[in-house]
């Protein structure tokens, strides 16, 4: 029998946010009928429950009827439908907007980082520059071990694919999952030459993020170029997969030209838009054409349904068309097509690196997988967060906002690339990006390399 694991672990400790006064306008009949039609629409639609076979989303949903019906507020009940998207484990599958996200809450700034069991402070607020250090540990939130803390308060409504990027993004401090009450305040224990305390209220952020923390931590996060005169090796970081990433690798189309090695980084590309890649992989692959991705769709056919109603024998042949119709697991093969490249042959005639992880998903993964078209290129790294796909979105009564994923999808060799993209040499990169200097971390990369 399939189990509701996530499930059981919401009805024996709802968060604390429960215990907060907030805006109630939402009933709880409504509350209801709107888990009702995300249920409804997922029964349909969401074609990825092979990356959570454990889950019986009926089961699920009855299991949350109760919850949402209960939540003593709006935001309590955003919150219940964020876990219960996140049972799913897909990155495509989450609330994407809620009127509950108002100026009430307020979030704890500060940015952290899990490394080695431990969660490091990262960022801060300058107000508190002469208090605390960048890379201090934080031992404890609340008098809780802040592994624990996060685990707990964050983890669960983190939604993701791979769990090394849930536990990731659930340490980092980012995201609405890490919204509470305006004026909320937490005690931590943090451990840098010495252990000391301090407490911290949840804030408002004003204005520019740089205006507001001690350093720049963005710096990671911004597209970038360097040179490495001496090997000739550009190290070329493309974070998102926007018209201004494509407007600057057409920019430095001359100086990519001149190196015999690019090493293209896309640890941290969440995404974007595909086609505004299209230049990216057509002039770094030597290649005379693309495949695109094959893709399978879930189906409903009513008259199939009928008949299988009736006619289905799992018993004798479970994996018949009809039978897979009854259970929801029919799907329509979009079958991949071929396009010429419009670089070449005069494209890129050095060696390509591309650089890749658990942040690197959706649109950034459908470019790996057109690079990897070359057979040449190597990527290192870890395994992509396993966002390809096409949103559904879903705007409730409410004015709650939710999507989630269409489509599993398979690379020009047959692998499905759905759950996240292996990469050619794993290589644990983390060390290399504590620093905010780009020529450092250009030879902290290569020496990463090196080393396998």
């Amino acid at each position: 029998m399939k189990k509701v694991t996530c499930t059981i672990l919401f009805l024996t400790a709802l968060s604390c946010w429960a215990q907060h006064p907030a805006v109630s306008t939402v009933t709880p009949e409504q509350k209801v009928y709107e888990l009702s039609l995300i249920w409804r629409e997922m029964s349909y639609n969401f074609d990825n429950m092979n990356n959570c076979m454990d889950l019986d989303a009926d089961s699920l949903y009855r299991a949350f009827l109760p919850i949402v019906s209960h939540t003593a507020n709006d935001f309590e009940y955003t919150k219940s439908i964020m876990r219960y998207l996140a049972c799913f484990k897909n990155s495509h599958t989450f609330v994407v907007d809620s009127p509950s996200w108002t100026d009430s809450l307020s979030q704890l700034y500060i940015r952290t980082e899990y490394r080695k069991g431990k969660v490091f402070l990262t960022n801060f607020s300058k107000k508190y520059a002469d208090k605390m250090h960048i890379w201090d540990e934080i031992v404890s939130i609340n008098g809780i071990p802040a592994v624990k803390f996060m685990l707990e308060e964050f983890y669960p409504y983190v939604p993701a694919t791979n769990d090394e990027y849930r536990i990731l993004t659930a340490m980092s401090n980012k995201g609405p999952w890490t919204m509470f009450p305006y004026g909320t305040t937490f005690q931590l224990i943090l451990k840098g030459e010495k252990e000391y305390s301090i407490a911290l209220p949840a804030e408002k952020m004003i204005g520019e993020p740089s205006e507001w923390f001690v350093q720049d931590f963005n710096i990671n996060r911004k597209n970038g170029w360097y040179m490495d005169s001496k090997s000739q090796t550009g190290y070329l970081r493309i974070v998102e997969c926007s018209s201004e990433a494509k407007d600057f690798f057409l920019g430095k189309l001359d100086s990519i030209r001149s190196c015999e090695t690019i090493i293209l980084d896309l640890t941290h590309n969440t995404g974007g838009t595909s086609t505004n890649t299209e230049d990216i992989s057509g002039f770094l692959a030597k290649t005379e054409s693309f495949t695109t991705d094959s893709v399978l769709s879930k189906m409903n056919i009513a008259y199939m349904k009928a008949v299988s109603s009736y006619s289905c024998d799992e018993s004798s042949d479970p994996d018949n068309d009809l039978c897979k119709m009854k259970r929801g697991e029919y799907f329509y093969a979009l079958p991949p097509t071929e396009y010429a490249n419009s670089y070449y042959p005069s494209n890129f005639k050095g060696k390509v690196i591309i650089l890749q992880g658990s942040e690197t998903g959706s649109a950034a993964e459908w470019l790996i997988s057109k690079l990897k078209q070359d057979k040449s290129i190597v990527s290192y790294g870890g395994k992509t967060m396993g966002a390809t796909g096409n949103p559904f979105h879903l705007v409730l009564p409410s004015g709650l906002h939710i999507q989630f994923n269409t489509w599993r999808t398979f690379d020009f060799t047959g692998t499905e690339t759905s759950m996240g993209i292996n990469p050619d040499v794993e290589i644990d990169f983390s060390e290399c990006y504590k620093t905010d200097d780009i020529r450092e971390l250009y030879h902290n990369i290569v020496k990463a390399i090196q080393k396998r």
